[in-house]
């Protein structure tokens, strides 16, 4: 009986609907989308036994299950990988899934290396080697354990300023920090080695001015600012550089390998006042500056961060080149004196052959050592005192020799580092793409050894993550997937394959996974306008945010689907709709563009309940003939509102006093 309406979540059969999970008075439908838990899945606890946790997947109800791994490297209780499940775990695996139906992907250990190999010294072959075979043994244990599916793996490449992401496509909607866009780090790379130079945007430097055109006709009195260079053939501007016979030096060939040794042709403009060439301040803003004129000019996109670093290389040259030079000079001297003293010594040891002994004294010549007559002078022979010289010109040229070489090595150095020299984004994309491309060929042979055990290809599958290293942005992750899918098609087209064939493999097999709640964390960092309120900015974020994914599953760039969610902070893994994310909003979408491949992932605290509340939030029922409450409501009513009790306790517990006789549970 039911006294007063009472009853306990424990009681079957009695409760309501909660007013979340109720239509609408209207008549509204209760079903928001028309995926449900065939589309949506969830992952296991990466923390446990996989074999286990995927067993309490399927009987909680998934049909789609994503095997999470935490422990890269060697494995250990709290933290295995793949390779800590042998090929009987890998079969009692599969075997779950085939007999249950499972649709199946895996999360890749979360490895510390960079894909681009991108470390504390830079980048790194060795390093990316790393993090590829942490995603070969993911793709293996795929092959091996599962019915195919995606291998989630993490991007997160290298720092750059958050700020810059939209400025590069010429609008500013985010901000790291208040002061990040005058103090921000900014880096390049080394193409051969990967070697890293940084420096901060509040950063400055002192370079020697150089004449221009204009300055040039003001102090030699020689007309050159619209003249045609006649080694060039272009028209010369007031602010081109110019050499010492007036002729044509563009400020862009400092990018130019093939004409950036023309540099060191500029020249200086001499102070005769101080007596000395003048030099000038200059800060990183200047380069932003320089940078921006130059695209202006030459109609090339043209990085300030390159721009600073290959003219400050180039300023050192230049020192490198003006020591050599001087050196040069000195060399000269001291070699045409060695010549001339040698020429003299074979002439005086004739004469001192012939003279006699007795008569010798009259050739002698005096030497003083010390000067201002602090020592006596010394008698010696002609010949005595031109060895002497010939051997301190010998020693002073060996020291030039050394000197002026080791400086033109220098300048040689320095310039093939100049040439070198690209942005970290330039450099660092190729390295991420070869990765991706690396392992998209390898799940395409493993795809192709394991068809009869597969129900789908294995895929590799890059997912965006922390906002402040590249890949997190969808931009970002749509040119990490452009990119290698370019790479592996290329790589295909080596191998026999049709350009065609290879452009299908590479699509097949290269996907990416959108994490939405990854994606939220830029809400943290949009910018509000002046006077704008909290609301109306998270109303423009969240128009941005769908837009952009919305474009990215449109145009083919992603396969695989996280959900989680949070308040924009960190990467918290709240349920589906408890947070701040567009959820409905974004599934929708995502439906609406034709992807079904969703995994609603655990967090710290919702491990029993992600998957139902997330089907709930969905509108999903329960499939029954009669009218049925969703399965958030049946969970809460039946087992309580987080998780199923741990044990049972009296009056609910079954009586010990009395059985059936075939000893078959009450309960």
């Amino acid at each position: 009986m039911i006294f007063n309406n009472y009853y306990s979540a424990m009681d079957r059969g009695y409760g309501t609907l909660e007013p979340s999970d109720s239509p609408s008075e209207s008549g509204e439908a209760m079903m928001t989308s028309s995926l449900g838990p065939q589309e949506v899945g969830t992952s296991t606890n990466p923390m446990e036994h996989q074999v286990q946790s995927f067993a309490a997947k399927i009987r909680g109800g998934a049909s789609k299950i994503e095997l999470s791994f935490m422990g890269a490297g060697k494995s250990n209780a709290q933290q295995p990988s793949p390779e800590a499940f042998g090929s009987k775990d890998r079969e009692d695996i599969r075997t779950l899934a085939e007999i249950n139906a499972i649709k199946t992907s895996v999360h890749a250990p979360l490895h510390s290396q960079s894909l681009s190999g991108m470390g504390e010294q830079g980048f790194s072959d060795s390093a990316r080697k790393m993090a590829l075979s942490e995603i070969e043994r993911a793709i293996h244990f795929a092959a091996e354990a599962t019915k195919g599916g995606a291998v989630v793996f993490h991007t997160h490449e290298w720092q750059r300023p958050i700020s810059e992401v939209q400025e590069k496509s010429g609008s500013n909607l985010f901000l790291g920090y208040p002061e990040e866009r005058d103090k921000a780090m900014v880096m390049v790379a080394d193409s051969k080695t990967g070697q890293i130079n940084a420096v901060r945007k509040d950063h400055y430097v002192y370079e020697p001015k150089f004449h221009t055109a204009a300055s040039y006709e003001k102090d030699f009195g020689k007309k050159l600012v619209g003249t045609i260079d006649p080694e060039t053939g272009e028209k010369i501007k007031a602010n081109d550089w110019i050499n010492m016979n007036g002729g044509l030096i563009k400020k862009e060939w400092v990018l130019d390998e093939d004409k950036a040794e023309k540099l060191f042709d500029r020249v200086p403009i001499w102070n005769k006042e101080k007596t000395n060439f003048e030099v000038e301040r200059v800060e990183y803003s200047d380069f932003i500056e320089r940078a921006h004129q130059l695209e202006k000019e030459t109609g090339k996109k043209i990085a300030p961060e390159l721009l600073f670093f290959k003219t400050n290389t180039a300023n050192d040259v230049l020192k490198a080149k003006g020591s050599s030079l001087f050196y040069s000079y000195r060399y000269e001297n001291s070699k045409k004196s060695r010549d001339a003293a040698i020429k003299a010594l074979e002439f005086y040891e004739q004469i001192e052959s012939t003279v006699p002994e007795k008569e010798k004294w009259k050739l002698l010549i005096q030497q003083n050592y010390i000067r201002h007559d602090l020592a006596p002078a010394e008698n010696m022979m002609p010949s005595e005192y031109l060895k002497d010289l010939i051997k301190t010109e010998s020693d002073q040229m060996k020291h030039i020799h050394e000197a002026s070489a080791s400086a033109d090595a220098q300048a040689q150095q320095l310039l093939e580092n100049m040439n070198r020299i690209q942005t970290v984004e330039e450099f660092g994309k190729n390295k991420t793409a070869q990765t991706i491309s690396e392992a998209g060929l390898i799940a395409m042979k493993y795809s192709d050894s394991h068809r009869k055990e597969l129900n789908e290809s294995i895929y590799v599958a890059p997912e965006s993550w922390r906002t402040e290293q590249y890949g997190s942005h969808p931009d970002e992750i749509r040119a990490i997937i452009t990119d290698s899918r370019k790479q592996m098609a290329n790589q295909l087209v080596k191998e026999g394959y049709s350009k065609e064939e290879a452009a299908r493999k590479s699509k097949e097999h290269i996907k990416a996974t959108l994490d939405i709640g990854h994606f939220n964390l830029w809400r943290q960092h949009f910018v509000a306008k002046p006077g704008e309120s909290p609301e109306h900015r998270d109303k423009r974020f969240n128009n941005w945010m769908l837009n952009t994914t919305e474009k990215l599953a449109k145009d083919g760039i992603v396969g695989h689907i996280h959900l989680t969610d949070n308040f924009g902070y960190h990467d918290e893994h709240l349920t589906p709709g408890e947070g701040n994310v567009p959820m409905k909003e974004f599934i929708k979408k995502m439906e609406e563009a034709g992807l079904k491949d969703f995994i609603a992932e655990v967090g710290s605290y919702n491990a029993n309940t992600v998957m139902t509340d997330t089907w709930a939030l969905m509108g999903s029922p329960i499939y029954t003939t009669a009218k049925a409450p969703t399965f958030r409501s049946i969970r809460e009513q039946h087992l309580g509102y987080h998780n199923a009790a741990p044990y049972m306790v009296r009056p609910y517990a079954p009586s010990e006093d009395w059985s059936f006789w075939s000893e078959v549970p009450m309960e």
